[in-house]
């Protein structure tokens, strides 16, 4: 269902620059920021993203993204075969790339929008169990993303940008926030 409505949305965003094609520009973007990985114990980690972007008119734009999660750590218990329990560490590393389709309001300088994307990650999950070994393992998949956000231009190329975006399901268990501040250059 999402990747029907994603591919709906394209081309509504294609049909939008062929008919209003003297509005197309692109845009350039990074942004740092706070990830929080619920599921996790110590969760709250360092995460960037890096965009180029196609602004198709003042309403619409679709954005080629790579995100990095951060790598959040967790400390648990791990219970064996006859029941045994052992301390253990894990760390899950989460980055990838993906595509958003992007809704704009613009208010003079100032721009408010939303964001729907879909993303191919890759998490790294690297356990170590006191007394027992180390492990790892490596999953990728198809994520889903949502996401707000503001921007100010401070000139006519150059925008300040802050985000929140919800990145559902990585790994098929647990939903990742990201909230970041930005540079956002027009071109």
């Amino acid at each position: 269902m999402l990747k029907k409505t994603l591919l709906a949305a394209v081309v509504l965003g294609f049909t939008t620059t062929a008919v209003q094609a003297d509005e197309v520009s692109g845009y350039a973007a990074y942004s740092l920021g706070e990830t929080d990985s619920k599921g996790f114990s110590t969760n709250k980690k360092f995460g960037h993203k890096a965009i180029v972007g196609l602004q198709a008119n003042q309403y619409v734009g679709l954005e080629a993204q790579y995100t990095d999660l951060g790598k959040p750590k967790d400390n648990f218990l791990a219970i064996d075969s006859r029941g045994n329990a052992f301390n253990a560490k894990g760390t899950a590393q989460t980055r990838g790339l993906g595509a958003n389709l992007v809704g704009t309001l613009p208010l003079d300088d100032f721009k408010l929008f939303a964001k729907v994307g879909y993303h191919r990650m890759e998490t790294k999950v690297k356990i170590n169990i006191i007394g027992l070994g180390k492990g790892s393992a490596k999953e990728r998949e198809w994520v889903p993303s949502v996401g707000v956000g503001a921007g100010y231009a401070l000139s006519t190329e150059l925008d300040v940008i802050a985000e929140y975006e919800r990145y559902k399901d990585v790994a098929d268990d647990y939903n990742v926030d990201f909230a970041s501040v930005g540079i956002r250059y027009k071109f």
